[in-house]
C-alpha cells in the first residue's frame, strides 16, 4: 500500500506576529510618518539635505556680489549746534549731587555756629525801633551860660544824664551825650541816635 505524504508550509514566527497587528495600528503609523515628512518639509522650506545648504550658499554669494557692486559711501553731515544743549554737560558724573553716599552725614543735633552777627543785628533793629518812639519836644537854654537841657518825652535832661526807656522785651538806659542847638545825641552801648526837633530822627 502506497504511503501518501503532504507538505505543509511552515511560516516563521515573525509572519504570525505581523498577521496579528491591527489594521488601525498600521494606518496610524503610516499617518504619523507622513505627518513627520510634511513637518520636515515645512521647517526646511521645502528643501532638505544638500539642496538647502546649496541654496543658502547661493544666497550668501548673491548678497556679497550686490555689496561688491555697490561700494560703501560715507559722507560727513554738519549737525546744528544749539546753545545750552550741545555745549553743556548735562550728566556730570563728578558732581557731588550724584554721589550722596560720599557726602558727610549731617548731624541734626549739632547747634549752628553763631558768631554774634545775628544777635547784634537783632539788637540794632530793636534799638532803632525804640528810638522811633522818642520825641525831642524842646531844647532849653538857660541864662548866664548854663548848659542847655533837652526835653525828651516830657522829661528834661542835661548832658551826661540817663533816660530809661522800657519796652516789651528790654530796658534801655540812654545817655544824653550831646545837646546841640536843635538836636540831641543819645548813646546806648555801641550805638547812637540823633533826635531833631524839626526833622525826623536819624540813627547812626
Amino acid at each position: 500500500m502506497a504511503r501518501q505524504t503532504t507538505q505543509t508550509n511552515n511560516f516563521p514566527a515573525a509572519t504570525y506576529s505581523l498577521r496579528s497587528v491591527s489594521p488601525k495600528t498600521v494606518t496610524a503609523v503610516v499617518l504619523m510618518l507622513l505627518m513627520g515628512v510634511l513637518w520636515l518639509r515645512v521647517l526646511t522650506g521645502g528643501q532638505t539635505g544638500p539642496s538647502a545648504a546649496q541654496a543658502a550658499e547661493q544666497a550668501a554669494q548673491e548678497q556679497a556680489a550686490r555689496l561688491d557692486a555697490q561700494p560703501l559711501r560715507i559722507e560727513a553731515v554738519a549737525l546744528p549746534v544749539i546753545e545750552g544743549r550741545h555745549d553743556t554737560l548735562a550728566g556730570d558724573v563728578f558732581t557731588p549731587a550724584n554721589w550722596p553716599q560720599l557726602r558727610p552725614a549731617e548731624d541734626s543735633t549739632a547747634e549752628p555756629v553763631d558768631d554774634g552777627t545775628a544777635r547784634r543785628r537783632q539788637q540794632q533793629e530793636a534799638f532803632e525801633a525804640m528810638i522811633r518812639t522818642l520825641h525831642l519836644d524842646a531844647i532849653l537854654h538857660a541864662a548866664g551860660g548854663a548848659s542847655a537841657q533837652a526835653c525828651i518825652n516830657d522829661k528834661v535832661l542835661s548832658q551826661g544824664q540817663t533816660l530809661r526807656v522800657k519796652t516789651n522785651s528790654q530796658t534801655y538806659d540812654l545817655t544824653v551825650s550831646e545837646v546841640g542847638e536843635n538836636q540831641v545825641v543819645l548813646t546806648w552801648q555801641q550805638w547812637s541816635a540823633v533826635l531833631n526837633i524839626a526833622e525826623s530822627e536819624h540813627v547812626d
